[in-house]
């Protein structure tokens, strides 16, 4: 499932590049695997088959780290005091069954996000084997600042100078087929459009994405008096924030789905 080195081209430059030591998330690999049990259960339009190879984290691949609230983790399961472990496959993801909201996609999604967080792109690979996990074995290279090429896994084409998000699916198979292993799911890449900001970029999205728009009217329709509509428009803030929050930098050059891109990766906007 090894990417070609025709697959990518190189960086602009390494101007500029960080990185750090990370490892791979054994616990969250090996619980991937398993049915959902309990209070957890499977996110919307993720692949729910998991092997080995797709757990294993290749080059040019977005990381996340994985919610730190299903596992307890112990000093011992640490090989240092600032470790980040972080999967880079969709493939097999749960959450709490209180952040999956029925028949309501877009929420179900911002909830699941809130408890992942962006871990960089894999610049070496860790393969994982569930007969082997030794800790220091999984350690890998992350870049979290500079350029680096990625491939653009989302369904929207991003251009040159868009800011660009890390996200979930919003359908099922987006995300797949990026590489050998066809049924492996990427974290999705989408552009982010720094303009819809303050009222008219408000009135904007509402009208460009019919996933944001059935979440703002259903959090109207929800609400009955006007406490709850104070609730509704400061949920619907943290979602607008929430976005801008998952911004891992800028697209050097255009990608279509598929396509590799160069981004600068870091929070440059304000």
């Amino acid at each position: 499932m090894a990417y070609t080195d025709s697959t990518f081209s190189n960086p602009i430059t390494k101007v500029g590049r960080v990185v750090y030591n990370v490892a791979l998330d054994l616990d969250h690999a090996a619980y991937r695997g398993r049915k959902p049990k309990g209070r957890m259960a499977p996110v919307d339009f993720c692949n729910t088959t998991v092997t080995p190879d797709h757990l294993t984290i290749q080059p040019h691949e977005l990381c996340l780290e994985q919610d730190p609230n299903i596992f307890k983790r112990g000093l011992s399961r640490s090989v240092n005091d600032t470790e980040i472990l972080l999967l880079s496959s969709l493939n097999g993801l749960k959450t709490q069954d209180k952040n999956i909201k029925p028949n309501d996609h877009g929420r179900t999604r911002c909830n699941v996000r809130c408890t992942l967080r962006f871990g960089g792109v894999a610049a070496t690979r860790s393969i994982y084997n569930p007969d082997h996990r030794i800790a220091n074995d999984a350690i890998f290279v992350s870049q979290f600042g500079g350029l680096c090429t990625i491939m653009n896994t989302g369904d929207a084409e991003i251009k040159a100078g868009n800011w660009v998000v890390w996200d979930l699916p919003q359908r099922e198979g987006e995300g797949e087929k990026m590489c050998g292993l066809h049924s492996k799911q990427m974290v999705i890449t989408r552009p982010y459009d720094d303009k819809l900001q303050g009222i008219a970029g408000f009135k904007a999205k509402m009208a460009k994405d019919n996933n944001f728009k059935e979440y703002v009217n259903k959090a109207f329709d929800d609400a009955t008096d006007d406490d709850s509509r104070a609730v509704a428009l400061n949920d619907i803030q943290n979602h607008l924030v929430e976005t801008r929050s998952r911004i891992i930098g800028r697209a050097m050059t255009h990608a279509k789905t598929h396509e590799t891109f160069d981004l600068l990766l870091g929070r440059y906007c304000c």
